[in-house]
């Protein structure tokens, strides 16, 4: 075990919690210490001390004691004028002060952050994707502001796209036909975030999300993910939904239907006829006639994916855009195996793989 005694001063910074919840996790020893605090709240440490504030005449002593007290061999301090004064200490009087202090400083700790979405945001607005893929309509990319956010939101969601697939969902939406948006298997719903983001941003159309999130109506996927079926008995999708709710209700253009994939095609039928599907808590969002993409991410056995396919399919307009997850997967290929009978079939004339995913368009025969 590390031999770390980590102080986190002040404690009342959102900055603390993950910390914590790291440290926690590596079995280190947390104090907390502030100077406005009264008690640690409901922040996972092993003790609370107070501290003066930092520009007090005594806290330079009452640190000192501190450290000696309690074995204290780091600090983490999230605020900045903390941090000066403390790395002064070490640097003016290092025989006195021993203890690691984490670096950067909370402001360059926080511009590293931010740095890496907008260094993603100015790549993908140079993306020449488009373009190489033939086309000649193209919508002009997003601003480097509206990439970086969406990056951010993207990451701070819950799932298991990445960004690689997240920038191919940004070419895509360049060149999309109007019309709804359609993704089988959400889950905590970060690739329907970026979906219903982006057909935002680009005028594109409404995002049904068609999930269960119930244990009780999932059917196993194969003999090859007999393991990860097992794990689903110690999930909570109840917990799952709400999350999904959280992120979903970021915006005003996503829906969903809490139904298997065949159960919700009535459902979405009906609400596609009346040109609206309204959903507790996320409200009601507008329907046109046809799908502009569709993205299959649900049961991954080959005929769940078939079936998948083709109850949604047919909703899909010419130029629109099939995504098939998990193409290139580890635990089996029923993904693969459809995606590839869709490559031979003269309904998709082209096609690429960013990822796992295979992106198939929808020809105009």
């Amino acid at each position: 075990m590390l031999n770390i005694k980590l102080l986190i001063f002040p404690l009342d910074l959102d900055a603390a919690d993950p910390v914590i919840r790291i440290a926690n996790a590596l079995g280190l020893e947390v104090i907390g210490a502030s100077s406005a605090m009264d008690s640690p709240g409901n922040l996972s440490v092993s003790q609370f001390i107070h501290l003066p504030f930092v520009t007090a005449p005594a806290f330079d002593h009452v640190l000192l004691e501190t450290i000696h007290q309690h074995g204290i061999t780091t600090i983490f301090a999230p605020h900045q004028v903390v941090w000066r004064h403390l790395d002064t200490l070490l640097r003016t009087a290092p025989d006195t002060y021993r203890f690691d202090l984490c670096k950067p400083d909370p402001f360059t700790a926080t511009w590293q952050l931010f740095h890496r979405h907008e260094e993603w945001a100015a790549i993908t607005q140079l993306s020449t994707f488009p373009g190489w893929l033939g086309e000649t309509t193209v919508r002009p990319p997003l601003s480097r502001a509206c990439y970086a956010a969406l990056h951010r939101q993207f990451l701070s969601t819950p799932g298991d796209s990445d960004e690689g697939k997240l920038h191919a969902l940004c070419d895509i939406m360049r060149i999309l036909p109007p019309g709804n948006l359609l993704e089988v298997g959400c889950l905590y719903g970060r690739s329907a975030l970026a979906l219903g983001y982006l057909s935002s941003r680009h005028r594109i159309g409404s995002i049904i999300c068609v999930d269960p999130w119930n244990t009780a109506e999932l059917t196993d996927q194969g003999t090859q993910q007999a393991s990860l079926d097992v794990e689903r008995g110690h999930v909570n999708f109840e917990q799952i939904f709400r999350i999904f709710l959280s992120t979903a209700a970021t915006l005003d253009n996503i829906g969903y239907i809490r139904k298997t994939s065949v159960a919700a095609q009535p459902v979405y039928e009906a609400a596609r006829k009346n040109g609206r599907l309204d959903s507790p808590e996320l409200g009601s969002i507008t329907l046109t006639p046809h799908l502009s993409l569709l993205h299959i991410d649900g049961n991954h056995r080959y005929d769940h994916v078939q079936k998948d396919i083709e109850t949604w399919s047919p909703y899909l307009i010419s130029g629109g855009w099939l995504l098939l997850d998990d193409y290139v997967w580890a635990f089996g290929d029923g993904p693969k195996r459809a995606g590839d009978e869709l490559l031979n079939s003269p309904l998709y004339d082209k096609a690429f793989v960013s990822g796992d995913t295979l992106f198939l368009r929808r020809s105009s025969t």
